[in-house]
């Protein structure tokens, strides 16, 4: 547990207030930058989906959280819901990495966003197994899709991907991970680690990886897209 301080709303007490950090999003710098020059009383489509989670504990008497950063940012936000108000209210944390992030915390990304500075030990040695290997369960998120990295055969050199529109909306697409990153328009810093064979992804958040085997996908596009 952690002290909540520098309360950037005035609908939560000043006094300072323990809290929980359930889970963090990446954003793309550019759409964190947004964020922050929007004066950060806008409620935005990549906090919609946790609202229910970010609320009062009051068993524990804690406040669960969302950490928000920026893919290269040191500093980050942290954010929560008062029960039955639609905005959030927000903590500025200076910098994220003076936080005691738990073991096993989830963290999701924004399409073209990557995770390069939420631990200090992310590179290894040249391995393209395990570094494409890495990226198994990694789900990269947009306003208008999210791509889902669902299984990748070494010996081959192929990703099985899901592209997922809507709840029951997918399609299977297999390709090397130079056809993926073509496809789906890898670019920045994205496109850089996705290709640098000493990253290591430390995100692994996908629920279609987790139900897979539950599932059946019966459509597929080839390598070329087609």
């Amino acid at each position: 547990m952690q002290e909540l301080r520098n309360l950037s709303s005035s609908r939560i007490p000043s006094t300072k207030l323990q809290f929980r950090i359930r889970k963090v999003l990446v954003l793309s710098d550019i759409e964190y930058g947004r964020y922050l020059n929007s004066g950060l009383h806008q409620p935005k489509y990549f906090l919609a989906a946790d609202q229910e989670g970010l609320r009062y504990d009051t068993k524990l008497g804690v406040w669960n959280c969302l950490l928000l950063v920026g893919e290269s940012s040191h500093d980050g936000i942290l954010v929560g819901f008062l029960a039955g108000v639609e905005l959030p209210f927000l903590s500025y944390v200076p910098n994220h990495r003076e936080l005691e992030l738990p073991k096993g915390l989830p963290v999701e990304m924004e399409m073209g966003a990557a995770s390069t500075n939420l631990q200090p030990a992310l590179h290894g040695t040249v391995d393209a197994a395990a570094h494409y290997s890495s990226f198994v369960g990694l789900e990269l998120i947009s306003m208008a899709s999210s791509l889902h990295f669902a299984a990748y055969d070494p010996a081959a050199n192929i990703f099985t991907v899901l592209e997922q529109g809507g709840p029951n909306d997918y399609m299977q697409y297999k390709g090397t991970p130079e056809e993926i990153a073509q496809t789906f328009h890898f670019s920045g810093k994205l496109k850089k680690v996705f290709f640098d064979l000493q990253y290591r992804n430390i995100s692994h958040e996908s629920h279609l990886v987790k139900e897979r085997q539950k599932r059946t996908y019966p459509k597929e596009r080839s390598g070329d897209g087609r």
